[in-house]
């Protein structure tokens, strides 16, 4: 049973644009940290020089004195820094779940070839003029779909062959479709692969900072996701 969602279909470009913007905002995020990093060394400096000696006070306690405001110090930088990174993340929030309400429609390639060329005259050209194909016909307008990269006539081909039973089909309709290599379908798995990668990037910084340490594991992960975004396909990445 096919449940329906409220979800709005976006196109491959805004789709483009909402990956985007995540990637812009996790660009911001490790500017911030950045800054707040530089802030973090300069105070410690500081605080350093200052408790460097004393007269009549122990290397001991100059040491001490200076670790206690370095921690007051470092929280208090974290703690202001709170509201402006709590603002970042909701931002990538609703970004985030806009990009991933579109994996029901771009979730396999057969999809986006049963939506293509719709109200495209060619289609439903090719369509009445293959109505009484047989399988050969229809197993050879396929490839010749394929080769050609002729989209609305793969569209109709895909018509004709869910029509008919399963053991009849000269070919299968995922087969086609993934041969097809639909520009649409390709680059959404990758503008959903780089929402995800950006997200989780965002949160990991913003964790890592909290925390004052980061995690090898989140890292390691991370990176691997990164590396596997085609970015000859997109391309773009944080400026």
């Amino acid at each position: 049973m096919t449940i329906l969602a409220d979800a709005p279909l976006l196109t491959p470009a805004q789709i483009g644009e909402l990956a985007s913007s995540l990637d812009g905002l996790h660009g911001r995020v490790l500017k911030v940290i950045d800054r707040l990093q530089k802030d973090v060394e300069a105070r410690k400096k500081d605080i350093a020089s200052r408790w460097k000696s004393a007269p009549g006070v122990s290397a001991g306690d100059l040491a001490r004195f200076a670790q206690n405001e370095t921690v007051a110090a470092v929280r208090q930088i974290k703690d202001n820094s709170k509201a402006e990174l709590d603002k970042m993340l909701k931002e990538a929030g609703p970004a985030h779940a806009r990009l991933i309400a579109q994996r029901p429609f771009y979730d396999s390639p057969v999809k986006v070839l049963s939506r293509a060329a719709l109200g495209d005259t060619r289609r439903t050209e090719y369509l009445n003029q293959l109505a009484y194909a047989g399988p050969a016909e229809l197993g050879h307008m396929a490839q010749v779909a394929v080769a050609t990269q002729n989209v609305p006539l793969a569209a109709a081909v895909l018509s004709l062959l869910d029509r008919m039973p399963s053991k009849d089909r000269p070919v299968g309709p995922a087969e086609l479709a993934h041969a097809m290599r639909l520009d649409d379908f390709l680059k959404v798995q990758e503008y959903i692969k780089l929402g995800d990668v950006r997200l989780q990037g965002i949160l990991v910084a913003i964790r890592t900072w909290t925390a004052g340490k980061s995690n090898p594991l989140d890292t390691v992960q991370l990176a691997m996701r990164e590396s596997g975004i085609d970015r000859d396909l997109i391309g773009g990445g944080d400026e």
